[in-house]
């Protein structure tokens, strides 16, 4: 019984247990997808347009700022806008089988007999 907390003792709880990884303000699975906006912008930029580097890093913000919107800690405060609403229809056909469907037609199906001229 020593081992066991009584249910009015304090027990310790680390509360970096459950966090998520992040490097400052910035979280921790937003880093990959940076450095491949980054990436982009520079090609795009100085690559292929030639721009100078004051538009390169404001595209290269926006893009970061973008997905950081739609991808972030709360998301789905922009992509619940998105889901499909489900249609829901209201149906009145009792259940029959496929088999059953398929052995009807079979057995009803009139016989077409040529008539000798």
């Amino acid at each position: 019984m020593a081992n066991e907390h009584d249910k009015d003792e304090f027990v310790p709880v680390n509360q970096i247990l459950n966090a998520k990884p992040r490097l400052g303000p910035i979280p921790g699975e937003q880093v990959v997808a940076w450095i491949g906006i980054i990436v982009v912008s520079y090609l795009i930029c100085q690559g292929l347009l030639g721009l100078p580097w004051i538009a390169t890093c404001l595209i290269a913000a926006w893009g970061m700022g973008t997905w950081w919107a739609l991808t972030g800690d709360e998301s789905w405060r922009f992509l619940s806008k998105f889901h499909g609403v489900p249609r829901w229809t209201l149906g009145n056909q009792p259940y029959t089988s496929l088999l059953e469907k398929r052995s009807a037609k079979r057995s009803h199906k009139p016989s077409r007999k040529r008539r000798k001229r």
